[in-house]
């Protein structure tokens, strides 16, 4: 067997035990919004959580918010898009990383320009989430 046979071989069983050493239930994205529902000039916390290292994506309704701030966010920045999927077709702030984020929490505040809730989404190459 060649060495780069085996080489190949070993990568492929630990990418095997890195797959099926998470539980089923993992969730390798997800985000959460408090105070939900917001009112009118709620300071509202958004938390991204990652299970493993991934470019990240946020997308946040400009309908129900001002522009975000940056918070412990991975370096980045925040535009504005027209209404993408990810909000259900309405205005939204979307927030991209410059490179891939590490896993761990990521908090970022908005101001509520509306009341409401509002849907928000945080994709990664590992899975999404929205609330």
């Amino acid at each position: 067997m060649t060495r780069r046979r085996r080489i190949a071989i070993a990568v492929a069983i630990a990418m095997a035990l890195v797959v099926t050493a998470a539980p089923a239930h993992a969730k390798f994205v997800d985000l959460a919004a408090s105070p939900n529902p917001a009112f009118v000039g709620n300071q509202v916390r958004h938390t991204v959580s990652l299970g493993a290292p991934a470019r990240l994506d946020l997308y946040v309704s400009a309908v129900g918010f001002q522009r975000p701030g940056t918070g412990t966010l991975p370096p980045g920045s925040w535009t504005y898009r027209c209404c993408p999927s990810q909000t259900a077709g309405t205005p939204a702030w979307h927030y991209r990383s410059n490179a891939g984020a590490s896993p761990g929490s990521y908090r970022f505040g908005a101001v509520a320009r509306a009341r409401g809730a509002f849907l928000s989404t945080a994709s990664a190459t590992v899975g999404s989430a929205n609330v």
